[in-house]
Order: structure tokens, then C-alpha cells, then sequence
């Protein structure tokens, strides 16, 4: 079973009763993470020759998460793929799909930095109802992800992950 598949998996075993506070907040992250390895695999099999061994995971070693995040910008709406297009020259169409990964991204990756950093939860948010639904837009995203991955859309937005804004100067 690829790691993505395996980390959404325990994602959900985590969220069975009765769950911990450690568990839900496992839960949070293992959902990002999961959709990170997704992606992350995603780029490693789009650039990645069959040779030298390793070169795939080296790929995914060197893909930054906050850059990640930034990149996906590009693809949350009509106006911003537009401007990607404008600014690298090549054509961009807005997929519904990718922008549902991209917004769910983010607000996954906010969560997993509540989850993992903020030990006092301040405002309440850590609970069964916050994990599962980390968990089901993590599950959304795999699911976008299957129906878009094969456009070319989807390979800009992967290429997209590597470069950033370096290659629209």
C-alpha cells in the first residue's frame, strides 16, 4: 500500500471511539500528511527517471510545504489560473478539482500546525468533530486528485509544486 493511502488509513483508525486528545490531534496531521505524500509522489512520478534508484524519493525529499501551499494559489480560482497562464505561457483551464485540492490543502496544513504545535487549543477547536472533518477533506482531495491527475491541468499544477513563482519571472 503506497504511504498515502497507508497514512489516511491509520488517519481514520485513529478517529475510531475512544479517541484520545493525541489521537484526534494524530489524526489531524496524519490527514495532512497523507495528502502530502499523495501529491509529493505525484511530482517524484512526473519528473522522476527510472534510474539511478532513489531518484524518486529524493524528488519528494526536496518539496517544501509552506512553498507548496503558495504554489497551489495559482489553481483556487478562474482569475489566478489565468494570471499563471499570462505569466509562464502555457495554457491553464480552471479545474474545479484542483482548486478543491488547493483550498483544502492549506486549511489542512493550518490544521496540522494546531494540531502539532498549540498545546494550550486556546480557542476549543481540538475535538472528534475538528479531526473528522481534517479526515474527510483529506479523503475529498484523494478523490479530486483521482479524477483530475491524468489532465494537463494536473501536470501544470504538479510542475506548479516544484517551481512556485521562480518560473513565472
Amino acid at each position: 500500500m503506497p504511504l498515502a493511502d497507508d497514512l489516511l488509513d491509520h488517519a481514520s483508525r485513529l478517529l475510531k471511539a475512544p479517541a484520545t486528545e493525541a489521537d484526534l490531534r494524530r489524526a489531524v496531521s496524519g490527514s495532512y500528511y497523507a495528502v502530502f505524500h499523495l501529491l509529493a509522489a505525484a511530482v517524484a512520478s512526473q519528473v522522476s527517471p527510472t534510474s539511478p534508484p532513489g531518484m524518486s524519493g529524493r524528488i519528494q525529499r526536496v518539496l517544501e510545504h509552506r512553498a507548496m501551499k503558495n504554489a497551489m494559489e495559482f489553481f483556487r480560482t478562474q482569475d489566478s489560473c489565468a494570471k499563471l497562464s499570462a505569466n509562464i505561457g502555457i495554457p491553464c483551464a480552471f479545474s474545479p478539482d484542483l482548486a478543491e485540492i488547493a483550498k483544502a490543502y492549506g486549511e489542512l496544513q493550518d490544521a496540522r500546525h494546531l494540531a502539532d504545535y498549540d498545546v494550550v487549543d486556546s480557542n476549543g477547536a481540538i475535538g472528534l468533530a475538528w479531526a473528522s472533518d481534517s479526515f474527510e477533506k483529506a479523503r475529498r482531495i484523494f478523490e479530486a486528485w483521482k479524477r483530475a491527475q491524468s489532465t494537463d491541468e494536473a501536470k501544470l499544477f504538479l510542475a506548479t509544486l516544484i517551481f512556485g513563482f521562480k518560473w513565472a519571472k
